[in-house]
């Protein structure tokens, strides 16, 4: 069973080291708060250590984007609409 430490660093790793949504540089050190879960860990327990179910995000967006909502934003339209594309695939939920 693969760890979150190492689903981070796999994904550090594979993609480019910026955010989703502002696209702000993440520089070269992998940090946690980094890594957010496009459906969250607590809701969707079963999917926190799949690659496509994360995404980088820096500090500011990770923080909105778990605590804050983000529907009324259009920065995050991008980002919910994979949220919703994982969704479907995953529970056949719109």
């Amino acid at each position: 069973m693969s760890s979150q430490k190492e689903l981070f660093k796999r994904v550090w790793q594979k993609r480019k080291h910026k955010c989703y949504v502002c696209k702000k540089n993440l520089g070269y050190e992998a940090k946690t708060f980094y890594f957010a879960h496009i459906l969250s860990k607590g809701a969707y327990p079963r999917y926190k250590f799949l690659e496509d179910n994360i995404v980088l995000l820096c500090r500011e967006h990770h923080y909105q984007f778990d605590f804050q909502g983000t529907k009324d934003d259009k920065l995050f339209d991008k980002l919910n609409y994979k949220k919703q594309k994982l969704k479907q695939r995953y529970y056949g939920q719109v």
